[in-house]
């Protein structure tokens, strides 16, 4: 795929968070493993201290974040707050900018992986609950891992991995620790690729970086994801969530 720079992705992301109405924020949640941004609707984003190890959780100091959800989401593209719990809070004020689709396809993003992915070489960025379903239907897969477990590939070998894929599931949090466009990078134009996870933005620009379909989150009941949060659940065991997926305009799924 075309080389584009992180702060390209993030950039553009920020804009289309620019592009809708603004929004105050009415509260900020964070826990063990997700942050959340309450404004016009809920974002979530994971927080990169529960993903990346040595990083402390930074708690919000409140007084210091802007009132302005438009203005926390435009913080995205500093690159001073890449793989920090800062780059969460903004990503989450994204998400609680830009809404789920009108119209979300009717097959969660792991479905559509393991549609694409049957009798396929398929590179799994991040460790999601469905990797041994996919070990059972595809041709071939490959985990990339920054601490890769027994079975992965160390995220260093993507150069060589990525090239032979032929469906590509990358999670979210690859916007906050700066590694989206490197693996962009190494896909082939052809691969699809999917984009998974609650920090996933409905961000229309990251269609034109080669993402074919947006797997995020949306979040119908605040009151029980919030209070989820705050008792230190993860996406998986959170109430008053539902997982949304947009395609890009024009692919036939």
């Amino acid at each position: 795929m075309p080389h584009h720079s992180q702060q390209d992705i993030l950039r553009a992301i920020a804009d289309d968070a620019r592009a809708v109405p603004d929004a105050a924020i009415t509260d900020i949640t964070t826990g063990t493993c997700l942050a959340a941004v309450s404004a016009r609707c809920c974002g979530l984003a994971s927080l990169v201290s529960h993903i990346a190890p040595g990083l402390s959780p930074a708690a919000p100091d409140r007084g210091s974040l802007p009132a302005s959800a438009r203005e926390l989401a435009a913080a995205l593209a500093d690159p001073a707050i890449a793989n920090t719990d800062a780059a969460s809070l903004a990503m989450a004020a994204v998400n609680a900018l830009l809404p789920p689709p009108e119209q979300p396809l009717d097959t969660p993003g792991q479905d559509i992986v393991l549609a694409r992915g049957t009798g396929a070489k398929v590179a799994v960025i991040g460790h999601f609950p469905f990797v041994d379903d996919l070990r059972r239907v595809c041709g071939q897969v490959w985990v990339l891992e920054k601490r890769p477990r027994p079975g992965d590939v160390d995220a260093s070998k993507a150069g060589e991995i990525l090239p032979q894929a032929d469906v590509v599931a990358v999670t979210g949090t690859t916007l906050l620790n700066g590694s989206l466009a490197g693996i962009l990078s190494h896909c082939r134009d052809e691969a699809f690729v999917v984009m998974l996870g609650p920090s996933t933005p409905f961000a229309p620009s990251l269609f034109r970086f080669g993402i074919d379909v947006l797997a995020g989150c949306a979040v119908p009941d605040p009151e029980a994801a919030l209070a989820g949060i705050r008792a230190g659940k993860c996406f998986k065991g959170l109430a008053g969530v539902r997982q949304a997926a947009w395609a890009r305009p024009g692919l036939t799924l």
